[in-house]
């Protein structure tokens, strides 16, 4: 079975529609015809999950105004997980084993017609019981000499859900709407800001998730029982981004800041800080060192377990609450991403880059089992022709 869609790392939902059009009016920094390959692996400490990645991406103009780019990328994901129970005595975090492969790509086309720029996007990523389809159009505009970038879009995801234990699959849709602009505010500074709303509805829980009870089936004598968590069938998402970019010509270096904002309906609120430092050392080495600070609150419905609660599992009816879920990544927490990236130029046409982060997740609540919470190494290796 798979168990991976919580994704605490940035790059397992890199291939999203949602996710792709936040970013969606960031100029490449080269736009020539290239391609680009990447190598990486998770690996969560005490021989959590592990992901092995392999990255395959490209971009080839068509015409002088038509251009196709292509990115797929081939998961191997393995290793234990937490299924939300924290055991019979309350005092253990309770792992399932897993094991799955995933497959996923995204397929653009773009047109440019003078100051706009239209694409068009599909994509598609497929686990054993897992398929998700995307598609999305967003348009980027160029007013005031061009110092100033207007985009927005939309995008629609509809996913089918079925593990091996589900008499028929589940599905979930979701829509998102994306408004941003960017503006040149000086010959070494660009600043952006986005909006994004998004809205999910259907299937929304992990069907792998548990969460623990002692029911009372006579006076006196309990019986420890794990009940599958139930989430709501609707989810209402808001994101704020800006970013500010800033060179240095003096020290041949630029840093590259961001801001995020995430609320949603169910109680969870977010902010992320990240900072990335550029560093040009000769004139083909570029050095790379970032700082990533995430923290958020806990959803409305998340519990350690439902002792206490009056919540009673049996048979809960799709949609209606009460609504509960154990799974650690609806709790309060923070997140901090350190890492050091190396880029190397060979010439014009070839570059290569290494790149490690170390990813920590820590507990707020102090209730949640801090066992529960991975950290991770990540390493990457890459490399880009352009041609």
């Amino acid at each position: 079975m798979t168990d991976f869609r919580f994704s605490p790392p940035a790059f397992c939902r890199a291939l999203a529609v949602g996710a792709y059009l936040q970013v969606a009016w960031v100029k490449p920094a080269r736009a020539e015809d290239h391609l680009s390959v990447k190598w990486q692996d998770y690996q969560e400490d005490d021989g959590r999950v592990r992901v092995v990645s392999k990255y395959l991406g490209g971009e080839k103009a068509i015409t002088q105004s038509v251009a196709l780019r292509l990115h797929g990328v081939h998961d191997t994901i393995s290793g234990a997980t937490p299924t939300g129970s924290n055991g019979r005595e309350g005092d253990e975090v309770v792992l399932s084993e897993i094991t799955d492969v995933r497959e996923a790509g995204v397929v653009d086309l773009d047109w440019t017609n003078g100051i706009h720029k239209t694409s068009f996007q599909f994509s598609h990523s497929k686990e054993s019981d897992f398929l998700s389809k995307g598609y999305a159009i967003y348009n980027t505009s160029e007013y005031n000499k061009r110092n100033t970038g207007v985009s927005y879009g939309i995008s629609y995801i509809d996913d089918e859900i079925q593990p091996s234990f589900f008499a028929e699959q589940r599905e979930k849709e979701s829509l998102d709407g994306y408004v941003g602009i960017s503006q040149v505010l000086d010959p070494n500074t660009v600043a952006s800001l986005n909006f994004t709303y998004s809205k999910f509805e259907g299937y929304l829980a992990d069907p792998y998730k548990s969460i623990a009870s002692n029911v009372e089936v006579l006076p006196g004598f309990f019986l420890f029982q794990e009940s599958p968590e139930h989430r709501p069938d609707e989810r209402l998402r808001r994101i704020w981004f800006a970013n500010v970019k800033r060179f240095f010509p003096a020290l041949r270096a630029s840093v590259d800041f961001d801001y995020r904002y995430f609320d949603d309906s169910w109680g969870i609120e977010s902010h992320t800080f990240d900072f990335e430092w550029y560093q040009k050392i000769g004139d083909a080495f570029t050095l790379r060192p970032s700082y990533r600070y995430y923290t958020q609150g806990a959803a409305d419905f998340y519990y350690t377990d439902l002792n206490g609660t009056g919540i009673d599992p049996i048979d809960p009816v799709a949609g209606q609450g009460p609504f509960y879920a154990a799974d650690y990544r609806l709790a309060k927490m923070r997140t901090e991403t350190y890492g050091l990236k190396g880029i190397y130029k060979f010439n014009e046409s070839v570059s290569v880059d290494l790149s490690w982060e170390r990813y920590e997740m820590k507990g707020r609540d102090g209730e949640t089992l801090e066992e529960a919470f991975p950290s991770a190494d990540i390493l990457t290796v890459g490399g880009t022709w352009w041609f």
